[in-house]
């Protein structure tokens, strides 16, 4: 028997579905609500790990009967393994700071003055926090330590360590620059991605000089997975800012005002000022004399002053000629 084929609305189309630029934060409040949240979940999933009395205190509750089911338990909340509660967060938070990354160099691609391809540079931070990911679940690091140590006879920390610390340091900071300095509103940015640097300058550095002790490997995979959740914070920031400037929201210097012209005391300029309250009015002048007054001299033709003498004639309109010619009855009276 052959299935009937599901009915669906035209909204149900993937190109009418929101696309992932709606969903990002872009009031001060939401970032902040973001920024909490990411960061109450890291310290939670570390807490809960690297402090033994709360494990403890869960086995007493258990009882003997459910001792190893707390040993696992304890290993997937074990904060010096990747392999745990906090170490998933902080993979899941860099998988969703490559994606904004790629968000934002959709829209920055779109900047019409961006004839340098400044873009490109959330493609790279994109590329590099996939990396970071990637370092994290395997030993990427200790791959192009030795690498590089074999190729330059020169070992830069254990198991050529450090040059995978220098390597790293140069792309992201690079990288870095390169993507946050052209933001319009880039001081948040910056505060944030300066944070999560930072921490993992600090997770290189316990991983250097720990030597497998246990307090420094605790430190070191809690400083990465940290600064793992500043730099989603920061890639959130600067999609917020790029948002406001798509959207002319961003704060701009005031423009200065230019001086005020002064206006000469011609026909034309008293054409212009007629225009203005207290002024003549387009029914008739203010003296009560009826706009459709026929002209008493049959001027009808055009009007030119004596700025104008390289340029063809204006042809004014009746309700035009009939206040240049009052404005010339005031000046002789007067």
């Amino acid at each position: 028997m052959r299935r009937s084929m599901a009915e669906y609305a035209a909204e149900a189309l993937p190109e009418r579905q929101p696309a992932i630029a709606t969903f990002l934060p872009t009031g001060i409040g939401g970032l902040a609500a973001a920024a909490t949240l990411i960061i109450v979940a890291l310290v939670g999933a570390i807490v809960l790990g690297g402090y033994e009395p709360v494990l403890a205190s869960v086995g007493r509750l258990a009882g003997g009967r459910f001792a190893q089911t707390i040993r696992a338990l304890g290993a997937c909340v074990d904060p010096r393994s990747a392999m745990s509660l906090a170490g998933w967060l902080s993979q899941v938070l860099l998988a969703i700071a490559a994606a904004v990354a790629i968000v934002v160099r959709g829209m920055r691609r779109h900047r019409r003055d961006d004839y340098r391809g400044r873009y490109r540079a959330w493609g790279w931070l994109a590329g590099l926090l996939i990396g970071a990911t990637c370092a994290a679940q395997f030993p990427l690091g200790r791959l192009v330590g030795i690498f590089v140590t074999e190729a330059t006879g020169i070992e830069l920390g254990p198991q050529g360590f450090g040059w995978w610390v220098v390597v790293a340091t140069l792309l992201l900071g690079a990288v870095s620059a390169w993507a946050v300095l052209p933001l319009h509103e880039r001081l948040a940015t910056s505060a944030w991605l300066s944070a999560a640097l930072a921490f993992w300058a600090a997770s290189a550095a316990c991983t250097w000089l720990g030597a497998g002790r246990n307090a420094f490997a605790i430190a070191a995979q809690a400083s990465w997975m940290l600064g793992s959740g500043l730099v989603t914070i920061a890639v959130l920031a600067a999609a917020r800012s790029v948002i406001r400037e798509v959207r002319g929201e961003s704060a701009r210097q005031a423009q200065p005002r230019k001086p005020a012209e002064s206006v000469a005391h011609t026909p034309r300029a008293a054409a212009v000022q007629s225009t203005q309250p207290g002024s003549w009015s387009e029914s008739g002048s203010n003296d009560g004399e009826p706009a459709d007054a026929e002209d008493e001299s049959g001027y009808t033709g055009d009007f030119t002053d004596g700025s104008d003498e390289d340029r063809p004639s204006r042809h004014l309109s009746k309700a035009e000629r009939k206040r240049l010619k009052k404005l010339a009855r005031m000046n002789r009276v007067a």
